[in-house]
């Protein structure tokens, strides 16, 4: 058996190759930027540029189960679908992929409508499939959250106070290793992943002020300043767009809010909370 993971650097893929290791599991991990491997034991490193079609054949090959990821810069979804095809066509067993909350062809978000054509391909494949939908992570909270909480002590959003299961991407990485390991049980599932509570950012900031000791506070923002901070931030327009689109339904409470019980009925233990990614996590928030 052999498990290949695509995305395999970022947040979620790297936390999975680290399980996939230490569980003894032949692995190929997929990356982009070589500078970016190092040593893991029982992982291959295989450099390929996943919208290059020439380069999937030999990143792919002999795969028996493959984790499916990629950023989300606009047109990933055809990337995807174009990973879907040679997988199938090299004999790939069963694919995991990790798709978003509320991928449907009708959301408002492109982020959302292009993982919900890359799992339209995937479900029309003879192998096997798990998708993975999960909300937000906390991980998130590392980039632009966190310069600001060093630098003004502020966590800055425009969803006023709506409530959202976040969920820590080391659970999302351990359903993954779940799935791979024994995947008959979940062929053709759709599992949606969330924390084990919905919570608003001034909780998030309360949670960080204890792990870190320095007073942290939420303020809210509109849209429109939203949008400024992240085009100042050198973000694509359409994934500004489809950045606010999840933050408008974030802020509008409803499906967004929803706690699912998927991590605590496949793992048999209670997600992590934010208090538990504010301890871990505590040294990212503070300044210098």
């Amino acid at each position: 058996m052999l498990i290949t993971v695509t995305g395999s650097t970022g947040t979620i893929g790297s936390e999975l190759v680290r399980l996939l290791s230490d569980a003894g599991v032949p692995t190929r991990a997929v990356l982009r930027d070589v500078r970016k491997a190092r040593p893991v034991p029982g992982v291959v490193w295989a450099q390929a540029d996943l919208s290059d079609e020439r380069l999937l054949e030999p990143a792919l090959a002999g795969t028996t189960r493959l984790f499916l990821l990629t950023g989300n810069e606009p047109g990933f979804g055809e990337i995807q679908r174009g990973v879907v095809r040679a997988a199938e066509a090299l004999g790939v067993r069963h694919v995991v992929k990790l798709s978003a909350l509320g991928a449907s062809d009708h959301s408002n978000s492109s982020i959302a409508r292009e993982h919900w054509w890359a799992e339209q391909a995937l479900q029309q494949t003879a192998m096997g499939w798990t998708l993975l939908r999960p909300h937000a992570f906390m991980q998130n909270w590392l980039g632009e959250v966190a310069e600001t909480v060093r630098a003004e002590g502020v966590i800055y959003s425009p969803i006023g106070d709506g409530r959202v299961p976040f969920i820590d991407a080391r659970d999302i990485a351990e359903v993954a290793l779940r799935v791979l390991l024994d995947p008959e049980p979940h062929a053709g599932k759709k599992y949606v992943l969330t924390g084990g509570e919905a919570v608003g950012y001034a909780e998030v900031a309360a949670a960080l002020s204890e792990a870190t000791g320095k007073e942290i506070r939420y303020q809210p923002i509109t849209m429109e300043e939203a949008r400024e901070r992240l085009e100042a931030r050198g973000t694509p327009p359409e994934l500004v767009d489809a950045m606010l689109a999840i933050a408008a339904y974030q802020r509008a409470g409803g499906p967004t809010s929803t706690v699912s019980d998927t991590v605590e009925r496949l793992l048999g233990r209670p997600p992590r909370t934010i208090r538990d990614f504010a301890r871990d996590y505590a040294q990212a928030f503070k300044g210098t």
